[in-house]
């Protein structure tokens, strides 16, 4: 008997030191470093071309805003002209007696001066023009948070995914671990006659399926790894995540302003009101435009002396007829407002449907929990009434298998819930255009 315990603590030592050797390799290579949803979503911000992209946007517009407002003041500019004739330059007298002698006539001549032209909005153009560059540039900001969301979106599917994998993989070398110790067990006890060889073929049979589980979980745990580091522009992605919270989340307050809130529908209102300022400008093309023109100059002829002139001009302008230009103008923006706005219907539909989605995906998952909650402690009376019955000798090593299995099996799902739970939280924040609950905690710091 004592040669029989010591093979068995023998190979149960060789048992345990095979798992922790499998358990190394299930592991990230960097396990040391830890890195949170948090963490992960501040740094997609600094790093995604995407954003890189919306943010030169935002520059872009803001230059335009600029740039329609300038018309405002105006332009000033400078010239010289230098002007040579094939003969010298004649005056006539109207009607004699005329004085030429002052007067200085050559073909060689030129002049200096500057022009000043300040536009009088009256008409109200330039005002439109300004207030649709102003609308989008408060959509280019919005099509920026836009993208931030649905990246956002993305890493909290991946990083949650990963936190659904790790927890099945510590249920699953748990499963393993406990198949292994059964081996042990069950192969001494064959070697001195007390079990029969087809109980340890049942479990050699588990042990395979287990293994073939946690290889399926590890391919899985890499496809979403490399998509994650894609989305970091990383060549890959190996730091260990952050376990799921296990406290549940907590539901977040929602109202119809909230979803009328988020930045696709935002950017899409700012569009239709930046085609009705272009509208109004198309309009006010009709009516009659007024500048202010003034000119400094400085005439001279090569062999005499020049003279300086100024003038200033008030200019009205009122164009009766321009081939139809206006009124193609003015059809045109109808018709780009009736196209955005259908896009804003399109995009409105669209987020209620994610909107009702993600709720509806927040009740299954809470319920889906609470499944999982009470089949563990079902599991977890199971299997400790069968561990009894088996110590005392009234239960097969094959019927105690099948209660850790499905101990096992609850652990997992059980793991899995409280990630999908907090998924469904995250799609639902997201759906009413909120940052991830994660993101928010950090900001708050």
């Amino acid at each position: 008997m004592k040669n029989i315990k010591n093979a068995f603590f023998f190979q149960t030592n060789l048992g345990l030191l095979l798992i922790a050797y499998l358990l190394a390799l299930s592991l990230p290579l960097n396990a040391s470093e830890i890195e949170s949803l948090s963490t992960i979503l501040h740094q997609l911000e600094q790093v995604s071309p995407q954003l890189r992209v919306d943010k030169a946007n935002i520059a872009v517009s803001k230059a335009g805003v600029d740039k329609a407002s300038s018309e405002y003041w105006g332009r000033i500019s400078l010239y010289g002209k230098d002007i040579h004739y094939n003969n010298n330059r004649l005056v006539s007298p109207l009607a004699p007696p005329v004085n030429l002698s002052q007067i200085t006539v050559d073909s060689n001549q030129y002049s200096y001066g500057a022009n000043l032209l300040l536009p009088l909005d009256i008409n109200g153009k330039i005002t439109a023009k300004v207030h649709a560059q102003q609308h989008l540039n408060e959509a280019s900001h919005f099509a920026f948070a836009n993208s931030r969301l649905q990246l956002f979106s993305q890493a909290v599917f991946l990083y949650r995914s990963l936190q659904q994998l790790s927890g099945v993989r510590e249920a699953l070398n748990k499963q393993h671990q406990a198949l292994l110790e059964h081996y042990q067990v069950t192969k001494t006890g064959i070697n001195v006659g007390r079990l029969a060889k087809v109980e340890l073929l049942r479990i050699e049979a588990e042990i395979k399926v287990v293994e073939g589980q946690l290889a399926s979980v590890n391919g899985d745990d890499a496809r979403l790894r490399a998509n994650l580091a894609a989305l970091l522009n990383q060549t890959h992605y190996t730091k260990s995540i952050v376990q799921a919270k296990s406290t549940p989340p907590a539901l977040s307050a929602i109202n119809e302003e909230s979803l009328q809130q988020r930045p696709d529908i935002q950017r899409f209102k700012r569009l239709t009101q930046a085609e009705k300022e272009s509208a109004k400008g198309a309009y006010r093309d009709w009516l009659p435009s007024l500048s202010v023109q003034a000119n400094v100059a400085r005439n001279s002829a090569y062999n005499g002396d020049g003279s300086g002139v100024w003038s200033v001009v008030g200019q009205l302008d009122w164009e009766l007829w321009d081939g139809g230009r206006r009124r193609a103008q003015i059809s045109q923006a109808h018709a780009k407002i009736q196209a955005v706005q259908q896009q804003k219907v399109l995009v409105a539909n669209q987020a209620k449907a994610e909107f009702d989605a993600a709720l509806a995906g927040w009740t299954a998952s809470q319920l889906q929990y609470e499944a999982a909650q009470a089949g563990l402690q079902a599991a977890v009376e199971t299997e400790k009434i069968q561990s009894d019955r088996y110590q005392n000798g009234r239960l097969s090593s094959v019927d105690l298998l099948d209660a850790e299995s499905v101990l096992a099996k609850a652990r997992s799902s059980l793991s899995s819930a409280i990630a999908t739970w907090w998924l469904a939280d995250d799609q639902l924040n997201l759906a009413l255009g909120r940052e991830p609950h994660a993101y928010r905690l950090q900001a708050d710091k």
